[in-house]
């Protein structure tokens, strides 16, 4: 991975812890969330962190461990710009690895979608609002949905449209059909188990992962799939042992047990983002050399050619 890429996320997630920071300094004293419908988790805690009613961050471990959301959505976009200067060098002629080194777009969104998860959950965290609970659970699914997403692109044409005419680029309509469910889901919220569809968007998200092993033996490295349905498990012990009050620290301890749902799941998504990254042998690599078969010798094939034909005329 380039140094680059370490530097924008670490760098990144520095900024925003900072911000973070110096925001609620500044609000110190001046009750930011008076005025905000105050959400269940404020009265009736759900989780063992002390809440903090007069502070601008009312819950310090669960907020801040969504930095780890913003540091893989950082990684995943940083690597989304890496394989875009990768392949400007590389040229128009060079084979594609797999569908996401060839299409940053989806890093991109599922970058973003991890960026989106650490700014609602930090603020639902820190505001304990009613408003910041609907964000944060609305925001749980885009990651999964971008993954899906991912994997729908590997099955499609790389674009949608009339045969032998204009066609839109699949991560497009992938994108925005991502960005609307998360308006339905955000709109719907409070009419829909949270528990049920997080629980079915991780039951089609490992579905569709074992069908492609299945189908692709050997096309992807297998361990990533196995650290991330380990961390998941991991945090989901975490979480419900936090839920039930028997996670062996105190209330005012940094080391939390939702607060390690937090890393430990962001980690998961990381690991399933980079199992997408490891396809090899691509569908798509063997598209672009029917391509180059059908269309015949590249410019640059086609002038070493002329200079062997020429050279063996000379001789």
């Amino acid at each position: 991975m380039p140094r680059a890429v370490h530097a924008f996320a670490w760098g990144g997630t520095l900024l925003a812890a900072i911000a973070v920071i110096l925001a609620a300094a500044a609000a110190e004293g001046t009750g930011p969330w008076e005025g905000w419908d105050e959400g269940r988790e404020l009265r009736r805690p759900g989780y063992a962190e002390r809440v903090w009613r007069d502070r601008p961050i009312r819950t310090r471990s669960n907020t801040f461990s969504n930095l780890a959301y913003i540091t893989v959505g950082l990684y995943a976009c940083g690597l989304g710009l890496s394989d875009r200067r990768r392949a400007r060098l590389a040229g128009p002629d060079a084979p594609p690895v797999n569908i996401v080194l060839a299409t940053p777009a989806l890093s991109a969104l599922f970058g973003l979608s991890c960026l989106w998860l650490g700014f609602s959950s930090g603020l639902f965290h820190a505001s304990l609002t009613r408003a910041g609970q609907r964000l944060d659970v609305a925001a749980m699914y885009p990651p999964l949905l971008s993954l899906l997403a991912i994997a729908a692109a590997r099955a499609l044409p790389a674009r949608i449209g009339p045969r032998g005419g204009w066609g839109l680029p699949t991560w497009g309509l992938l994108a925005a059909a991502v960005v609307v469910a998360e308006i339905a889901l955000w709109t719907w919220k409070w009419r829909m188990s949270a528990t049920t569809i997080l629980s079915s968007l991780i039951a089609a998200m490992a579905l569709v992962t074992v069908a492609e092993h299945l189908l692709r033996p050997g096309r992807f490295r297998s361990a990533w799939l196995g650290w991330g349905a380990c961390l998941l498990a991991a945090g989901i012990v975490c979480r419900q042992t936090d839920v039930a009050r028997s996670f062996p620290v105190g209330p005012d301890s940094w080391l939390q047990g939702h607060a390690l749902w937090h890393l430990l799941t962001a980690a998961a998504l990381g690991t399933l983002y980079l199992h997408e990254r490891s396809e090899q042998g691509a569908r798509l690599h063997e598209r672009w050399e029917k391509r180059e078969s059908s269309s015949g010798p590249s410019a640059s094939s086609a002038s070493r050619i002329e200079g062997d034909r020429i050279q063996q005329d000379r001789s």
